[in-house]
């Protein structure tokens, strides 16, 4: 168990599943229904207190870490084995700045809010992570006041662990067609929406309706070993991308090292008898597994710390 919980603490990283404001999701054709499916559109309009007119204290550059992030299902099942579990470790990554989310305003107006998400690498035990530009993705909200209605289509690419000791492994900008960031779960078809405090000191009811990640990406992709609340600093540093990474056998971790397994291996382990159902598609068509969760972030007092890149030299 301690095995694959691991495997996804850090991999759907950005994946959300209950609601904040009404607005019907038209997904049929994005996934195959799903066991989840008959309970109808989401529901949950904007409480009063988010309407329109307020966050005015809204600006860009407004900066947010998540501090939650939880999984509600698997290819629409909430019942999947390893959720409390993975649940569990989640939080301790991002209690010990292993996991994290960081979300900027990049564009406002009263109707309309652009954010970047952008994963950051630990750095040793200062509780101030450095941004992966790799990992960086826009996505576009409308909104009302203090909702953040349901987002346009997007995408997330999700890190965890230092620079130099990633938690997951794989050489994912050198596979044709190319599928992500190196040693980043990829989550494709991300719907989000949320809500600001009325204050604009965090961003709470955040939801995931809808993500996935592609059955190519498990295929490349390693997780290393570590037991709950261990830093990613007992994982080897992987070995430099192959030119080709095409050409590496499916579930082939040699290059990331001896305490590495097959993320997509371990995931179908998971599963059991009746196997994932993959019960999306990615971008390129190919089936991926759905998922949902549900996250919250905190503003980020840029007086204490301003994210900066990650120092390429590093």
């Amino acid at each position: 168990m301690q095995r694959f919980s691991l495997v996804l603490v850090v991999f759907l990283s950005s994946v959300f599943g209950v609601t904040a404001c009404e607005n019907d999701v038209n997904s049929a054709a994005n996934h195959i229904p799903l066991k989840t499916d008959d309970a109808g559109p989401i529901a949950g309009a904007c409480d009063p207190a988010y309407a329109a007119g307020g966050c005015d204290c809204l600006k860009v550059g407004d900066t947010f870490r998540f501090n939650t992030l939880q999984l509600t299902n698997v290819d629409g099942d909430p019942d999947f084995a390893v959720i409390p579990v993975l649940n569990s470790l989640w939080q301790m990554d991002i209690d010990n700045y292993e996991l994290n989310f960081v979300v900027k305003i990049t564009a406002l107006t009263q109707d309309d809010v652009e954010v970047e998400v952008t994963n950051g690498a630990r750095v040793g035990d200062t509780k101030k992570p450095c941004l992966l530009k790799q990992t960086a993705a826009k996505i576009h909200f409308p909104r009302n006041g203090c909702c953040l209605d349901l987002s346009d289509v997007g995408s997330m690419n999700v890190y965890a662990g230092s620079q130099e000791h990633p938690k997951n492994c794989g050489y994912l900008q050198n596979v044709t067609p190319k599928i992500g960031a190196d040693h980043a779960i990829p989550i494709r078809g991300v719907v989000l929406k949320a809500t600001v405090k009325t204050d604009c000191s965090a961003i709470d009811n955040g939801v995931v309706v809808e993500g996935s990640f592609s059955a190519a990406a498990l295929d490349h992709l390693c997780t290393c070993q570590t037991t709950p609340g261990q830093s990613s600093d007992v994982c080897i540093t992987p070995q430099p991308s192959p030119a080709d990474a095409s050409k590496l056998p499916v579930g082939d971790c040699s290059l990331c090292g001896e305490k590495w397994q097959s993320l997509g291996g371990l995931l179908t382990a998971f599963a059991g008898e009746s196997g994932l159902k993959y019960g999306c598609k990615s971008d390129t068509g190919g089936k991926s597994v759905c998922m949902g969760a549900t996250f919250t972030a905190v503003k980020i007092d840029q007086t204490v710390w301003t994210p900066t890149d990650c120092s390429p030299t590093n």
